[in-house]
């Protein structure tokens, strides 16, 4: 489809090869920084919010950069067929594994809604027609849960106006390590069905140094059993985490890429502001990977 399809979404999201937020967005993301409290909190109170204080920090600092990873690294897939096949069942299902506030499927859902309007501007999808989105969000966090709950719940509060073509279907929050919570995901995955995007956040660096490497990989390789035939896993993480990424890759035997990122930065500080950020990430298909692994070992 879907160079024009993809191009078009770009235009919107992307204009100029420069990532911002949409106004249903910046409206919510406004909102919850407005309602916390502001003071000066350590680096990793940013990084990993556990109280109010911490939790506006990090949505000043770090949600728009996260979000607009996010976007950068699966917009590809979003605009493909394969991924088009997913949504025509009328049900996509969401892992946000290290959620925070809910980033990646903040950043899933608000690119979905452009492509379902551009389809529906070209007749392709119809105005009737509509998507159930599950959210499964993990983290340890109360503070990030429950910051991300209410941010799923204003951008669908805000967006009805908009796009009528997504409906929130539930949220379930997990507030337990991975992958000490691999039974809870395997549970909900039998009853709600098969996970279509699962996102690893920037956390496969606490999880390594809090579970131990072999453990975490242990239980990635797992999740990729719950994925669909469809789906895909998205791992993020900074760029100053090398070493592991690249010990991640020999351990699972996908290749990483490093991207680069230049977004508007939000909120902004004056009003040119923008920035490039480099990252490393995985996307890939678990489905193809066992067939590949299946194959070898027989």
């Amino acid at each position: 489809m879907n160079r024009t399809i993809k191009n078009i979404v770009l235009k919107d999201l992307c204009p100029n090869g420069i990532w911002q937020l949409t106004d249903v967005i910046k409206s919510g993301l406004r909102y919850q920084i407005s309602r916390l409290p502001k003071r000066k909190v350590l680096e990793d109170e940013t990084r990993y919010p556990q109280n109010p204080a911490g939790m506006r920090a990090f949505l000043v600092k770090f949600f728009s950069r996260h979000y607009l990873q996010t976007q950068n690294s699966l917009v590809d897939y979003i605009t493909s067929q394969e991924f088009l096949e997913i949504v025509r069942s009328g049900q996509l299902q969401i892992l946000d594994v290290g959620s925070g506030p809910a980033v990646a499927s903040l950043a899933i859902t608000d690119m979905l809604a452009c492509f379902l309007e551009h389809l529906k501007d070209k007749g392709e999808w119809s105005k009737s027609k509509t998507v159930k989105v599950d959210y499964v969000l993990n983290d340890t966090s109360n503070i990030c849960l429950g910051t991300g709950q209410r941010m799923l719940a204003d951008y669908f509060r805000i967006n009805r106006r908009y796009n009528n073509a997504i409906i929130h279907n539930r949220t379930i929050s997990i507030q337990k390590d991975f992958p000490d919570n691999i039974n809870q995901l395997r549970r909900i995955r039998f009853n709600l069905g098969t996970y279509d995007i699962v996102i690893f956040s920037y956390v496969i660096s606490p999880l390594s140094e809090d579970k131990g490497f072999s453990t975490l990989v242990n239980g990635l390789l797992y999740i990729e059993r719950l994925c669909s035939r469809k789906g895909r896993i998205l791992i993020l993480q900074d760029r100053f985490q090398a070493a592991l990424i690249r010990r991640m890759s020999r351990a699972i035997g996908i290749p990483n890429q490093e991207e680069e990122s230049t977004q508007h930065i939000y909120p902004k500080r004056n009003m040119s502001e923008t920035y490039t950020y480099s990252y490393y990430s995985f996307l890939y298909a678990p489905a193809e990977r066992m067939t590949v692994t299946h194959n070898s070992v027989a």
